[in-house]
């Protein structure tokens, strides 16, 4: 481990036995990717699917080792983390408006799932445990930009899961002196996340020749992250000292609203139209969701590297590169 809080020495990973849970998700697969990079002993736990297709890491299949199972089942977990040094638990269900739907399988997944890592990790004596939070557990926040202190006030299910989650890996740090890290990323884009998430259904609806569809009134607002400078300070978690039992904000500070953001994607696109505004909020949804990032920058020895424009540039060049993997039509969640 890291003696300074000032610096992270990611060569620390090279040969590190490393387990990714929703291995093959949109944000997990980044982590992976770094992870490799970097030289780690990655094993990618996968959530079995009926076609047994590997979705967002094919790229690595002969780079890292995968093990089909769900964290849902504990004696897998305990099977799979006898040696591991670190976990990196991203597994989840992450979809706001499906908890709305789906409230119980979204806490069986979330919450007892991460009951479950929690438990394996213990009996097994890793020496250290990220957890994959999420800025909705702060709701509706008093104060923006929002600090690691602020109530904890989650609006949907989704996010009570999360606050559950968060809650139970501090009570595991307080209780066994389990080595726990609690982040709590902002707004994550870009290549490969799910087209039901604002930036690829923008996208796809312009690339269709459709206005892009607003929820609300558009003033609504977020922290937009690129994803791979979201995956490097997930890894730095994993070593950086001065982290275990604390909650870490992780995002840019920079507040960008929805309307301002889908005329952006409008612009990069050269399209000439206007969003279309539902003037009615999603249920659940925060109105403005923007971190003060002062403390994990500082102590992982980290900063966002990619800013939005080049960011959007990157997930656009993307979906339009894989547009027959990603029509968009109207669906329901």
């Amino acid at each position: 481990m890291v003696t300074n809080e000032q610096f992270v020495n990611l060569a620390d990973l090279k040969g590190c036995k490393v387990l990714v849970t929703g291995a093959d998700g949109f944000i997990p697969s980044f982590v992976c990717d770094r992870l490799v990079e970097l030289g780690a002993n990655v094993t990618a736990l996968v959530r079995r699917n009926s076609s047994n297709v590997i979705k967002s890491i094919p790229h690595l299949v002969d780079k890292i080792k995968i093990r089909w199972g769900d964290i849902t089942d504990l004696s897998l977990l305990i099977s799979e983390t006898k040696d591991t040094e670190i976990i990196y638990h991203l597994g989840a269900q992450s979809h706001v408006q499906y908890s709305l739907h789906n409230p119980v399988e979204t806490y069986q997944t979330n919450t007892i799932g991460t009951m479950n890592v929690l438990e394996a990790a213990r009996i097994n004596d890793v020496k250290r445990i990220v957890h994959a939070g999420s800025a909705e557990v702060y709701g509706k926040p008093e104060t923006v930009p929002i600090e690691e202190n602020h109530p904890l006030e989650p609006r949907s299910p989704y996010a009570a899961g999360k606050v559950a989650s968060d809650r139970l890996m501090f009570a595991y740090y307080c209780s066994y002196g389990l080595p726990v890290v609690m982040s709590r990323f902002f707004g994550i884009y870009g290549p490969r996340q799910s087209i039901e998430k604002a930036i690829p259904k923008f996208i796809l609806q312009i690339h269709n020749n459709k206005v892009p569809c607003v929820y609300g009134d558009g003033k609504q607002s977020r922290d937009y992250m690129f994803v791979t400078d979201a995956a490097d300070a997930y890894t730095r978690l994993g070593l950086a000292d001065n982290v275990v039992g604390q909650a870490m904000n992780i995002g840019t500070g920079i507040e960008t609203d929805i309307a301002t953001l889908a005329r952006l994607i409008i612009k990069i696109m050269g399209a000439k139209m206007e969003p279309n505004f539902t003037g009615k909020i999603s249920p659940g949804e925060a109105g403005r969701l923007v971190c003060n990032p002062s403390k994990g920058m500082k102590i992982l020895d980290w900063k966002p590297t990619v800013s939005l424009e080049d960011g959007l540039k990157s997930t656009i060049d993307y979906y339009l590169k894989n547009a027959h993997l990603y029509n968009y039509s109207k669906f329901t969640i």
